[in-house]
């Protein structure tokens, strides 16, 4: 089978940095689904991404498509012949239809019973036909969160294009995207090789292109900004330390088509900003990387990633100093500004602030999350309240600061800084910051126990806020990043080893809502309960938990995510054993009998009826397991208590060789129906066994 390589490359003006990540995904599950969907196989992939280009190449792509035999179901086999066998008007149809003659048609037995059925053979397309009518189609679904249109309104993509690079096996694909019709020429740099590049294939991509200074993958992008930053600040100083952010790196790679860094300088004056501030005027807006000396203190430089280098790099350097020397002005002003008013004097302003017009002010929203972080504190750590309850009264007050609303990410950053500097105790300065993390995904949470505890009741309230008044998340949308609050809540409550339930908080939640509540209150229960449920399945399957495991612990111990953890990872570990499958039908056999004749109070079950020696072992397993499960419970021992529910198998397994159920004696059926469903009782300590597959 012939086979060849295949390179694309579309040229266009600068696309934002956030716009790659999922532009080059989903070129390659798109173009990899749709190849595979075709009969079409390759050897290799490689996706590239830079501001100017989205590219694809693939190695040893089948240049032909197999020929595909196909199997059309046509009408059932009742319908296609009468009573004396001759074909009906639907067989007939059928077969005209499929162009073949009444004799071709077979019968296929399906779930639905027997059908009529053809098989037709396809020839195979070119791969190059086939590719001609992908690559447009593709390019069209890519997902940016806008578009634009340009010339005369036509067309629209993220940015407008400008030129379209298509070659099979060294050979022009014809196609055309945007007006722009294909050819085997790229461009380099805009600036240090503005002129084409002729390109034939995915293994000549890369370096031609860093011939033309652009470098196309995003790894090498990524080393040569972390290695210029090194080079610059080795040069002026080796004691000067950058303050790294990966997020920051990754954006600078993705704005630039060849890194080139210098070192700038700023006024000493500016040392007196805390360096969270500073830092933040630099990075975001700016996209400059700050600089501490050897013991971690801020240092007057910067270093700022240039996508040239240009003949006279100090004028460039002023450029850039002159920038920052305004933003940090700023800072300096909004700082200044700020501390004439302590952060303890700015709650009455939350009452002009708006939290959503559905969910009443700031200054509200402080008040119900306050009332939810002391019962938290009630339950969780005592000692800690009177740290919350400070903390909870100044959190959101920085929202109301100059500085927050010139710089909105420093939100609880400064307002950690002004209350040190109005005296307030670190800890409540802390659990300020903190109550704000994690911030991202994988990011960083509160180390703090105040800091935890305000985190998960102002999550909470937003959470419960929005789902009682009706702002659910959907698909496509998460606007309150509810999502990404819940599994803050999961994975702080983890980290900090809280084995409680979240229905009681979620309906204290809702009660401090009051009226605001414009939902029947069971269905906002119900429906938060179920979105924590699946964040947690989630994280329970990236554990490596099984799907069947997860939904068997999560369908009774969903609302906890520290014992539904740790029953999960346990059962899985002993569904991997040898014999797991028998217990599992052993207790589905129990739950089927509880079904067939109805659940029936353990209260029933009178000893002095079950006299067999079947019945006694089973009640005195029970009786022992019951008795210890405590202990394995308390201790979180979920792994240890499931060694010991294995052993119930064997008693159970005896009762029901030994012992019909259905005996005529009512008292005595009642009886042993619910010795079955003590017995099940233990076995959903840790989760419903009849959940898990025995496949």
């Amino acid at each position: 089978m012939t086979r060849g390589d295949f390179i694309l490359e579309l040229g266009v003006e600068e696309i934002p940095a956030s716009y790659f990540g999922p532009a080059t995904a989903h070129i390659r599950e798109r173009l990899t689904a749709a190849l595979a969907a075709d009969g079409l196989t390759f050897d290799r992939i490689m996706v590239w991404g830079g501001p100017r280009r989205l590219a694809v190449g693939l190695w040893g792509l089948l240049m032909l498509q197999p020929d595909i035999e196909e199997e059309i179901t046509g009408p059932p086999l009742s319908a296609a012949f009468d009573s004396n066998g001759n074909p009906t008007k639907a067989a007939q149809g059928f077969a005209k239809g499929q162009g073949v003659p009444i004799g071709d048609l077979y019968t296929q037995n399906t779930p639905k019973g027997p059908y009529l059925a053809v098989k037709k053979s396809r020839k195979g397309q070119a791969t190059q036909d086939i590719l001609s009518g992908l690559i447009p189609s593709i390019l069209e679904s890519l997902p940016f969160p806008k578009v634009m249109r340009w010339g005369d309104g036509t067309y629209q993509f993220v940015r407008p294009v400008h030129w379209l690079l298509a070659a099979l096996r060294g050979e022009i694909l014809p196609l055309t995207f945007a007006g722009i019709r294909s050819g085997k020429v790229s461009y380099g740099h805009r600036f240090l090789h503005p002129g084409p590049v002729v390109i034939t294939g995915p293994d000549e991509y890369p370096e031609r292109l860093a011939e033309a200074h652009v470098l196309v993958d995003f790894e090498s992008r990524r080393e040569q900004v972390k290695k210029e930053i090194a080079r610059v600040t080795e040069e002026a100083n080796s004691d000067l330390k950058v303050v790294m952010d990966d997020e920051l790196v990754d954006e600078v790679a993705n704005l630039l088509e060849e890194p080139f860094a210098i070192l700038g300088h700023y006024d000493s004056q500016f040392l007196d900003l805390p360096l969270a501030v500073a830092s933040t005027a630099m990075k975001e807006h700016q996209r400059y990387f700050p600089i501490t000396d050897g013991q971690g203190r801020q240092a007057p430089y910067f270093v700022a990633v240039n996508n040239t280098k240009a003949k006279n790099m100090d004028v460039v350097k002023k450029g850039h100093e002159r920038v920052l020397r305004a933003r940090l002005e700023d800072a300096r002003f909004y700082w200044l500004e700020d501390r004439k008013v302590r952060l303890a004097d700015r709650g009455e302003a939350l009452k002009d602030v708006v939290f959503h017009h559905l969910m009443g002010t700031s200054h509200d929203k402080v008040q119900r999350f306050k009332s939810l972080a002391l019962a938290l504190a009630a339950q969780n750590s005592p000692g800690d309240a009177d740290t919350v309850e400070r903390a909870a009264n100044l959190c959101k007050n920085d929202l109301v600061s100059g500085m927050v609303g010139e710089f909105p990410s420093l939100q609880g950053v400064m307002g950690r800084e002004y209350a040190l500097a109005d005296g307030e105790p670190p800890e409540v300065a802390e659990a300020i910051r903190e109550h704000y993390l994690p911030i991202r995904s994988g990011g960083a949470l509160p180390q703090s126990t105040a800091g935890a505890i305000l985190s998960v009741a102002d999550k909470l309230d937003t959470i419960v806020g929005c789902f009682s008044v009706g702002l659910l998340p959907t698909g496509a949308a998460d606007p309150f990043g509810l999502r990404r609050q819940a599994l803050g809540i999961i994975l702080i409550m983890l980290d900090r080893g809280w084995n409680w339930s979240l229905e009681p908080y979620v309906e204290k939640a809702m009660a401090n809502l009051g009226a605001l509540v414009k939902r029947p209150p069971k269905e906002v229960k119900s429906e938060t309960l179920d979105f924590f449920k699946a964040r947690l399945k989630s994280h329970i399957l990236g554990l490596g938990v099984s799907g069947d495991g997860a939904e068997a612990v999560l369908c009774l111990y969903g609302d906890n995510p520290l014992s539904s953890v740790g029953r999960a990872v346990a059962l899985e570990g002993v569904k991997k054993r040898e014999g797991f499958r028998d217990l599992a039908q052993t207790f589905k056999r129990v739950v089927n009998i509880i079904k067939k004749f109805g659940p029936r109070e353990e209260s029933l079950v009178k000893t002095e009826l079950l006299s067999q020696e079947a019945e006694k072992n089973l009640m005195s397993a029970i009786s022992d397991l019951t008795a210890e499960s405590k202990g394995y419970l308390e201790r979180g021992d979920y792994a240890g208590l499931l060694e010991r529910i294995v052993t119930l198998r064997q008693p159970v397994d005896q009762f029901f060789d030994k012992i019909l159920v259905d005996d005529p004696d009512p008292d005595l059926k009642n009886a042993r129906v619910a010795l079955l469903k003590r017995a099940s009782r233990l076995f959903e300590l840790v989760a419903d066994f009849s959940r898990v597959s025995t496949s």
